[in-house]
């Protein structure tokens, strides 16, 4: 298990902000750290808004970049996050698996049919993760009180909510971490540094300072996609762009050292 806490960014300068880039295959995680990503989302199935990755794709990345912060996303299936006892239950050996290959933390998250926090399933799964830190993700955005949600979360121990903002004062649920601006910013003055809020969606080279500077959050996350044509392939796939990634450190002023 690799130690991240030299990388939080809480109450620290700029040149410790921290990009997280959102990977759904071996070939979106090698473009992330050419671009100089330290740390990555390993998921699959990115269309389906992701999905729990191979223990194979894993296992690879590890052996190649054993100082590569890796954190994996827990999912068994697309769709809303109220979970049944065997999804629940999958879940729960999918983490302790992640955490065996060695994935820096699990990103994970179960709702009531209420749109509270699932309590139970989610102290099941921190129990399975052993230590290893915890990201709440996006279901955090369907909450139907996010303030109330995050003081659970602080209580839960969990490290980080990744969110864009979640609902707003008319209810809606900011579409973007730039629309979600104002409701992101309240959230990271309630986290007081017990928790690190973590904008995400939509992030890109040209909103990624604006987010932070006006939110006072301290991380970011992003898929950083583009159109790549290798060299080798016929046809253009979709994926991290090395560039982009590159753009985005740039803007925050982030240390490209792996």
């Amino acid at each position: 298990m690799i130690n991240e806490s030299a990388t939080t960014g809480k109450g620290t300068p700029h040149s410790n902000l921290e990009l997280e880039v959102c990977c759904g295959s071996w070939q979106s995680a090698l473009a992330a750290t050419e671009g100089g990503a330290r740390r990555i989302e390993l998921c699959q199935a990115l269309t389906l808004d992701g999905l729990t990755p191979s223990l194979g794709l894993l296992r690879r990345l590890r052996a190649r970049f054993p100082h590569l912060l890796i954190h994996v996303l827990i999912r068994v299936r697309e769709g809303h996050f109220v979970y049944t006892e065997d999804e629940v239950a999958i879940m729960e050996t999918d983490i302790r698996e992640a955490v065996a290959a060695g994935a820096s933390a699990i990103v994970c998250g179960a709702l009531t049919a209420d749109g509270d926090i699932d309590l139970l399933t989610m102290r099941r799964w921190i129990t399975a993760a052993n230590g290893v830190p915890i990201t709440f993700h996006r279901a955090f955005d369907e909450v139907r009180d996010p303030q109330s949600a995050l003081e659970e979360l602080i209580e839960l121990g969990v490290t980080r909510v990744l969110t864009t903002g979640g609902r707003l004062p008319d209810g809606t649920i900011a579409t973007s971490a730039e629309a979600g601006i104002p409701a992101l910013r309240k959230l990271v003055d309630q986290a007081a540094d017990r928790i690190i809020i973590m904008p995400g969606c939509g992030v890109n080279s040209l909103n990624a300072r604006k987010i932070i500077d006006e939110t006072g959050a301290r991380e970011i996350h992003g898929s950083c996609q583009g159109v790549n044509r290798p060299s080798n392939h016929h046809n253009a796939h979709q994926g991290t762009q090395s560039e982009e990634v590159a753009a985005i450190m740039k803007a925050l002023e982030i240390d490209n050292v792996v």
